[in-house]
């Protein structure tokens, strides 16, 4: 048999979701519709504030709730933030965790993903263009980048897109330190899923 048009519709789009496939997104559609009206009408509003109000950071991708039409989200806006370093991770949860140890100090930049050397057209959504151009603009001002943490897993796809940012910012020639997070992370571990004590470790460890 076949479904109605928006349960169908509703289904396809929770199935692009992370971890979720058509038969989980199609029990999600299921248990939404049989919410009640004020439930179901919280989540509307709640999504469409969420589109709207929004925004992405023009340096380092995180979303900020934009009241005063800034460019800027909190960090890089802060003054009192390192702003010669950059700390370049996978995804906002990362930032996140590493936030959380309250041990690091300085600048993030989010890639939205992994590099892969046979998938062009993932390669394009990744903000990798984006960080080497900040760095170059940064050497243009009185706080130039100095020291990139490559904060990415230490997994296969992590480990090459720590070796492809390595290669591009040292043919930068701008004498930049560049550190990786030391090994208190497990082989195929992810950030976003480490204690905070092993964070820090690593954080005070990278070389």
């Amino acid at each position: 048999m076949s479904l109605p048009k928006p349960i169908e519709q509703v289904s396809k789009l929770l199935a692009q979701l992370p971890g979720l496939g058509p038969r989980q997104a199609l029990r999600l559609t299921f248990y939404l519709l049989h919410q009640d009206k004020e439930t179901q009408k919280l989540l509307v509003s709640s999504l469409t504030n969420l589109f709207q109000n929004i925004s992405l950071c023009q340096d380092c991708f995180f979303p900020f709730e934009n009241k005063t039409e800034e460019v800027l989200c909190d960090i890089c806006r802060n003054p009192s933030r390192d702003h010669t370093t950059i700390c370049v991770v996978e995804k906002e949860t990362d930032l996140l965790s590493l936030e959380k140890t309250n041990k690091y100090r300085g600048l993030y930049q989010i890639l939205g993903g992994l590099y892969s050397n046979i998938d062009d057209n993932k390669n394009k959504n990744l903000t990798i263009n984006q960080l080497i151009n900040r760095i170059k603009k940064s050497a243009k001002t009185n706080k130039p980048i100095r020291e990139v943490i490559l904060a990415l897993n230490p997994t296969s796809e992590g480990n090459l897109t720590a070796f492809h940012l390595e290669k591009l910012i040292r043919d930068l020639n701008m004498k930049i330190k560049i550190s990786r997070l030391a090994r208190g992370i497990p082989t195929g571990g992810e950030i976003e899923f480490t204690d905070s004590e092993t964070l820090i470790n690593s954080l005070e460890g990278r070389k």
